[in-house]
């Protein structure tokens, strides 16, 4: 099958996606307007000119430090600009057949620079957020970013407060995101210990991204999380394999953006589908589609052409994704639902 006619069928297929940065999904032409508004020091010329700087490019080094000076703070200067951004992503989302959304953010991030104040800056994506994903058709979360190299409990503990009380904005869930390097799971203990006795937020971790399978495995044992994000490294040790497969921990894995930031040397060397004989949930995810420069799509693509993954097979890791959203069970019945007939809908064509 050609690439263009396999990429149209994927589209057509309703997706989970489970981890997606608002802060990695910004439209370039979105970027540009803001830089010439505030007067950014950079090349804002074109969109051509500016991308060099905010996406990846193929002759740049693939590390995850690289990747990461494609992030900038300086974007967001009303809580206008965070409603306009959270709203464009919502709907980029939508139109690459995803149905349901969790956009996980850094508040420290949207207000770091502008001066904004944290509670209006989660009112703000979370608004915008519902009304666009209610415009769309589509259901959708949000997850609450903190940057290890960041680290503050008290400010930390303030920010999970009133995630609690927006619950019912869509808050549901905590990640810990940045350099595990230099700062291991240990140091966040007691801040997860208060988000697990609080029990209205589920947890995901960032580890094993280019670290260690330990990484993984004290993500769960120490910070109590029931999703990692990547994870790759737990490809490594068998025992941290047979754990998360006991546990039923989900990976949101991103073949892609691991790839981008050299993680893993080939497409066709991502752990994923070893991971997934071995019985982990795991899941297909787009990271930062606007910084990676692709779309959920391409994800996909890359199980279907370098990993031989047939509709049925993206279909059960389909199932892994809506088993473990932050939902409760009555919407994860009815989402389940929604795949369940999307991919029937789908039936006889092949990859």
């Amino acid at each position: 099958m050609k690439a263009d006619e396999r990429l149209a069928i994927l589209r057509g297929l309703p997706k989970i996606e489970l981890h997606r940065h608002l802060e990695g999904s910004l439209r370039l032409g979105t970027l540009l307007e803001l830089g010439k508004r505030y007067g950014l020091d950079l090349p804002l010329d074109s969109e051509t000119s500016l991308a060099r700087l905010v996406t990846f490019n193929d002759d740049e080094p693939r590390t995850l430090a690289n990747f990461l000076t494609k992030f900038r703070s300086d974007w967001y200067r009303s809580y206008k600009d965070i409603e306009r951004v959270t709203a464009e992503a919502v709907r980029d989302a939508a139109s690459e057949g995803i149905v349901h959304l969790e956009l996980r953010f850094s508040p420290e991030h949207l207000t770091r620079t502008s001066g904004l104040q944290i509670e209006g800056a989660l009112q703000a994506v979370c608004e915008s957020g519902i009304a666009a994903a209610a415009e769309e058709g589509i259901s959708i979360r949000f997850i609450l970013t903190f940057a290890r190299e960041r680290y503050s409990y008290a400010s930390w503990t303030e920010m999970v407060d009133l995630g609690v009380r927006m619950h019912e904005m869509g808050i549901s869930g905590v990640d810990l995101a940045g350099d595990e390097f230099q700062h291991a799971n240990r140091e966040f203990e007691r801040f997860f210990r208060r988000v697990r006795d609080i029990g209205e937020l589920g947890i995901t971790i960032h580890a094993g991204e280019g670290t260690s399978a330990e990484q993984v495995a004290s993500a769960v044992g120490s910070l109590s999380a029931v999703r990692i994000g990547h994870g790759i490294e737990a490809a490594r040790d068998d025992e941290v394999t047979a754990m998360l497969a006991a546990g039923r921990v989900t990976l949101e894995m991103c073949p892609i953006s691991n790839f981008q930031t050299g993680c893993i040397d080939r497409l066709d060397q991502h752990p994923l589908p070893r991971l997934d004989r071995a019985g982990v949930p795991v899941t297909i995810n787009a990271d930062d589609p606007a910084i990676h420069c692709t779309s959920i799509n391409d994800d996909y693509d890359v199980a279907a052409s370098r990993w031989g993954y047939s509709l049925d097979d993206l279909l059960r890791l389909e199932r892994n994704a809506v088993a473990a959203a932050f939902l409760p069970e009555e919407e994860r019945a009815a989402l389940l639902d929604r795949v369940e007939r999307g991919y029937q809908e789908s039936r006889g064509q092949g990859l």
